[in-house]
């Protein structure tokens, strides 16, 4: 449907579906399918905590869809990049962003969310990765203020234990917690050995057996349940 003037959005926004509260949005270029699905996706993640989805609703969180021909700095929230974070190339690195108070947007793209052949992130659901950042960082820092801590602690003692080594969630607390859910959500890629960005836990039952305090730290936020992202 038509964005509600009352979200006060940018007008580059011209598609919106309403995921509990949490806006999904886009240009007129991305097929409604790829809102839709994205709204699914989100209504899930969310269903569990109501304290972190209204924390979220509160904190005006949204999520932004781009199409497969628009690129990260396309993303009003997001136009501005380059200038705030010089010496990344933002529309090369990234298909999707997680949400900050500076930047309410999470984003993620078409081609992933639809899981076209040509997704250069196909096997990975880039919106869990992405949006679990907006959920910690929006939502659940706001409705547990002692999470952050938490969350460093269950890190900390992961590497300390030699857990991670070689991939993605061992740069810091809030990467481990994203894989960790994509992990959850059975969204994420193996590899073995670790390579650079992935190992071989790529699934809920293994992330339980590898690092059981990040499984228990995750099962606070998420249902433990068996639906799980899938292509449409």
């Amino acid at each position: 449907s038509d964005v509600p003037s009352e979200l006060g959005l940018d007008p580059f926004y011209k598609k919106y579906v309403d995921a509990s509260g949490i806006p999904i949005i886009s240009s007129e270029r991305p097929p409604d399918a790829a809102l839709l699905r994205a709204c699914s996706v989100v209504v899930r993640m969310l269903g569990l905590r109501d304290d972190v989805r209204q924390a979220m609703i509160a904190n005006r969180t949204r999520v932004a869809v781009m199409a497969e021909t628009e690129v990260t700095t396309d993303i009003p929230e997001h136009s501005d990049l380059y200038e705030a974070f010089p010496g990344t190339d933002w529309d090369t690195r990234a298909r999707g962003l997680g949400a900050t108070p500076a930047r309410p947007a999470s984003s993620c793209a078409e081609e992933n969310v639809l899981c076209y052949p040509s997704d250069p992130y196909k096997g990975e659901d880039i919106l869990v990765h992405e949006f679990s950042h907006a959920i910690a960082i929006m939502g659940i820092a706001f409705a547990e203020p002692t999470f952050d801590e938490e969350l460093q602690e269950v890190f900390e003692g992961a590497i300390r234990a030699g857990k991670w080594a070689n991939t993605y969630a061992a740069t810091n607390k809030d990467e481990y917690w994203a894989e960790g859910v994509q992990g959850w959500f059975d969204t994420n890629i193996e590899s073995i050995p670790g390579n650079g960005i992935h190992n071989e836990i790529n699934t809920r039952a293994e992330l339980r057996e590898y690092d059981r305090p990040l499984h228990d730290l995750i099962a606070r936020y998420f249902a433990d349940d068996a639906w799980r992202p899938s292509c449409p």
